[in-house]
């Protein structure tokens, strides 16, 4: 059995204006052919375990991982699609015959000339090896599912766990499908509902909260027969596109039982969509709490996801340290926070460490939501930025990067977006958050991996942002209505809930 493997995977946000381009590619993670293999994610080293083991060959093709950001430039998306459709050509003679597709993508990517750009790419596969090879995808459970997507592949697994921290065994599950397919002729039938709605990715983890009971009530149809794989999709809810919404996948043995199961799952998680509600917190009741304790046991840690890169935000907000030096916080409590400012990076590297700089910081890719302010502080750490990040199975570089102490703020600067998830981001500058009085994270939820074990309170801050949890601050113009949360009193009708599409 011959098998092609690939990845393509970025989370778009369609409000923040600083588009995504190839440069951004080849920065985060960009392999051709045998790099694929060479230089295995642990989505790939997932399809090749289980390939490897049932003795099948695989072919690579690409492996793109692209920092989220704004939608795709359309120059660029097209020298991405070349690139793609010359690796799959290139494994196609290779290997004469392909049996079966194994990719790996994330679903919520966006160019400005295509609002799908997985279902774009899957019909490029389908286009290319026609309608008989059986294709399986796994995707982010942020992905906006969509029926082209379900109209190309014949199945597709999501990750199950938020913080994501299950690439491998949610890539051995989707190849398992694949060589029962192939090798025992299994037939599963994938059935789609979608809702019209989007919920807040801070309380959508998948420990505890509404989204892991909807999980568990997906495991619970798993193991009744109802269901051979089912995948929840709450979505990235910061894309303005028409098809948009919180999707469910089962996979079953006929039509009749995958609907009957996606249609129990669609009802609850209706049921449950107050539920995903966040509380958000100002900044001033965030810094009340942490100077009634302050060098207590683990640091306050605040999340500025409105500003999130990992939700594909900018990243230069000056939105929380503007708020900060309002309230003379460098005076009694020890900060530490981030922004993404690369020509503040340069004049302080220029002055160098040890010395004094007033620099303006902030809003240095985008004045959406502010303007640089001007800041006086002391240069005390110069860096390249790089840090291995163990939950994404990668090094991240932030790009050059420095320290600025403004009284005991510890303000890091530096030049590239990457997720603000992991406190190596501040340790590999030579800071220990776990010593930190408040540490501001620009992060939903992935930071909890890596923050709840040293933190003692966890808040989700009030802030302006691409990536905010309150979507009425965002300018939605395309979803259509009623579509929750910005209508609420309505039954989700057919049209709008039901999409259901099975392979010839």
């Amino acid at each position: 059995m011959k098998i092609l493997i690939g990845e393509v995977n970025q989370e778009s946000n369609t409000f923040c204006p600083v588009l995504t381009t190839m440069e951004e590619a080849r920065r985060t993670r960009f392999c051709l052919g045998k790099e694929v293999v060479e230089k295995a994610s642990d989505t790939i080293k997932g399809f090749l375990s289980v390939a490897q083991a049932a003795g099948a060959e695989c072919f690579p093709t690409l492996a793109v991982k692209i920092q989220s950001l704004g939608v795709f430039a359309s120059a660029d998306y097209e020298e991405l699609k070349q690139h793609f459709l010359t690796q799959v050509r290139e494994a196609i003679r290779q290997a004469g015959t392909i049996d079966g597709v194994l990719f790996a993508m994330h679903g919520a990517m966006v160019a400005q000339s295509c609002d799908d750009v997985e279902g774009d790419l899957t019909g490029l596969l389908r286009a290319e090896l026609g309608r008989d090879v059986p294709m399986v995808i796994t995707l982010d459970p942020h992905a906006n599912v969509t029926q082209r997507m379900v109209q190309n592949v014949n199945a597709m697994f999501a990750y199950k766990t938020y913080p994501h921290i299950d690439l491998f065994e949610s890539s051995e599950a989707a190849a398992k499908l694949l060589f029962s397919i192939l090798k025992d002729g299994h037939s599963p039938v994938m059935v789609m509902r979608k809702l019209p709605m989007i919920v807040p990715a801070e309380n959508s983890q998948s420990i505890k909260g509404p989204f892991a009971e909807l999980l568990a009530e997906a495991d619970a149809g798993v193991r009744r027969g109802d269901a051979i794989a089912t995948s929840l999709f709450p979505t990235q809810p910061w894309l303005d596109i028409e098809e948009l919404g919180f999707s469910v996948t089962v996979l079953a043995a006929n039509k009749e039982q995958g609907a009957r199961e996606a249609e129990r799952l669609v009802a609850l998680i209706w049921a449950k969509r107050h539920e995903f509600d966040v509380e958000m917190h100002q900044v001033e009741d965030v810094v009340d709490l942490a100077l009634r304790d302050p060098g207590g046991a683990g640091p306050v840690v605040a999340s500025n996801s409105s500003d999130s890169p990992g939700a594909g935000s900018s990243g230069d907000s000056n939105f929380v340290l503007k708020k900060l030096l309002a309230l003379k916080v460098e005076n009694n409590l020890a900060c530490y926070l981030d922004i993404i400012d690369a020509p503040a990076v340069a004049k302080a590297i220029a002055a160098g460490v040890g010395e004094t700089v007033e620099l303006q910081v902030g809003h240095s890719l985008d004045r959406t939501y502010g303007e640089p302010i001007f800041i006086r502080g002391r240069v005390t750490h110069i860096g390249d930025g790089t840090f291995r990040l163990d939950s994404l199975d990668r090094d991240v570089t932030m790009g050059r990067a420095v320290i600025v102490k403004i009284g005991k703020i510890a303000l890091l600067l530096h030049e590239y977006s990457v997720p603000c998830i992991d406190p190596k981001m501040f340790r590999s500058m030579g800071l220990d958050p776990s010593e930190a009085d408040l540490v501001v994270v620009r992060s939903a939820t992935q930071f909890r991996d890596g923050y709840e074990p040293i933190g003692r309170a966890i808040f989700i801050l009030d802030a302006p942002g691409f990536s905010s949890a309150n979507f009425r601050s965002l300018s939605f113009s395309k979803i259509e209505r009623p579509f929750f949360p910005f209508d609420d009193d309505f039954v989700p009708a057919e049209k709008q809930s039901v999409r259901e599409v099975e392979l010839p």
